[in-house]
Formats: structure tokens, C-alpha cells, sequence
């Protein structure tokens, strides 16, 4: 029997990736494969049974967008990770690396409330995004014990999270793919069984360019 979180979450979901396409994403694109360390991540997924909802108003859809959705084949890799009570979801092969988010983390001035610091890594530097803060769970990195940073692509952006859950193989029936850009271009789909979001990386990417949050403010 379904807990009214699972409810909540389902309804939350839903309502996010209810929107109409004329353009059916097509499922061709090779898996590359995930140039991190993620070996060491927990063999068996554990996930939260505690969930948050984010309340965001109804959108309309734009009527003209170059926005089209991740194309995967029929299964591909994703990885889980967890903060603030959600759960995430991201294609390992859209992933340049995951490392531990220490205390040698540089704050920098003139930067969004959602910009957590500078990380070094290999003499790289890395941007490191307060991913609850960015968006906007009510809660940040003071009240949150992250513990990873998880790299975009292969930009110089990083998610900050409390857990990485580990890997999983999904299929393509088992993610709800979105179907328009809306005011989500970050959001892929959803998987269902996880009920959680799967995160649209190039797009994600873009938004942090331009120094938005998930709002697009």
C-alpha cells in the first residue's frame, strides 16, 4: 500500500511531466561509459522512504524550443543519490567523475546564494553547486552534511549530495520521459518505481551558466 509521501511524490511527478510534444524523442544515442571512481559505491540501493515536495506552479508550454530529451538506448546505468529527503537520478554516462566534498572548499564573492565554493581536484577546479539550496528544498548546506560532489559532463560543475545510493540499470518503460520543455528543460523524466526525478545533465548545465536556479530565476 502506497504512504501518502509515495502519493505526494507520484502527484508531484506527474504533474511535471504532463506536457505535450509534437517531437517523439528518439532512443539511438551509444552509452558512453562513466570516467569516475564508482566502484566503491554501496552494492545494494538503499532509498529514502522519506520524501519532499517541491511545490512549483502550473506552466505553459513555450511555442518554439530547440529543447530535446536525453536519448538513451533500451537499458542504460543511472546513478542514485539523495538530499535534503529526495532522491535523484542521473545517466552514468552523462557523469565526468564523483569525489568527496571536504572542508577545502573556497567560497568566492559575487556569486548566486546556490554557489557552495570552489573544489580543487588533479589541479582542475571545480564549481560546486548547494544543490538544495539551488532547488529550493528550504534547506542548504548549513543544515545539510554533504558528503560528494558529482560532475556534470565534462564541465567544471558539480552536484553537492548526502548519499550516493549507488547504480542501477534501467530500461527505457521504466522512466516516464518528459515530452516538452517547459519551465524544467533540467528535468528528463521520472522513474517510476523510484519515484524520483532523472536529471536532464546538458540542460541542468545550461541553467548554471546563465547563474539560474530551478525556477529559471
Amino acid at each position: 500500500m502506497k504512504n501518502h509521501n509515495d502519493e505526494a511524490m507520484t502527484s508531484y511527478f506527474n504533474s511535471m511531466l504532463k506536457e505535450k510534444s509534437s517531437t517523439q524523442v528518439r532512443l539511438d544515442t551509444p552509452q558512453e561509459t562513466l570516467n569516475g571512481n564508482v566502484s566503491s559505491l554501496p552494492e545494494n540501493l538503499v532509498f529514502s522512504e522519506e520524501k519532499t515536495v517541491i511545490n512549483v506552479e502550473s506552466e505553459p508550454q513555450k511555442a518554439e524550443s530547440n529543447w530535446k530529451n536525453i536519448s538513451k538506448e533500451k537499458e542504460f546505468q543511472a546513478l542514485f543519490f539523495e538530499l535534503s529527503g529526495l532522491t535523484f537520478a542521473v545517466p552514468l554516462s552523462d557523469l565526468g567523475g564523483i569525489h568527496h566534498l571536504d572542508d577545502s572548499i573556497n567560497s568566492l564573492f559575487g556569486k548566486p546564494s546556490w554557489f557552495l565554493g570552489v573544489m580543487t581536484h588533479n589541479e582542475s577546479l571545480f564549481n560546486i553547486v548547494d544543490t538544495a539550496k539551488w532547488i529550493n528544498t528550504g534547506k542548504s548546506a548549513e543544515t545539510l552534511a554533504y558528503s560528494h560532489y558529482i560532475i556534470l559532463g565534462a564541465t567544471q560543475w558539480g552536484l553537492s549530495c548526502e548519499k550516493l545510493l549507488g547504480t542501477e540499470v534501467l530500461t527505457h518503460s521504466q522512466v516516464k520521459w518528459r515530452e516538452a520543455e517547459g519551465k524544467r528543460p533540467w528535468l528528463a523524466g521520472m522513474v517510476k518505481e523510484k519515484m524520483c526525478a532523472l536529471i536532464h545533465a546538458e540542460e541542468l548545465v545550461k541553467l548554471l551558466n546563465s547563474g539560474m536556479n530551478i525556477h529559471g530565476n
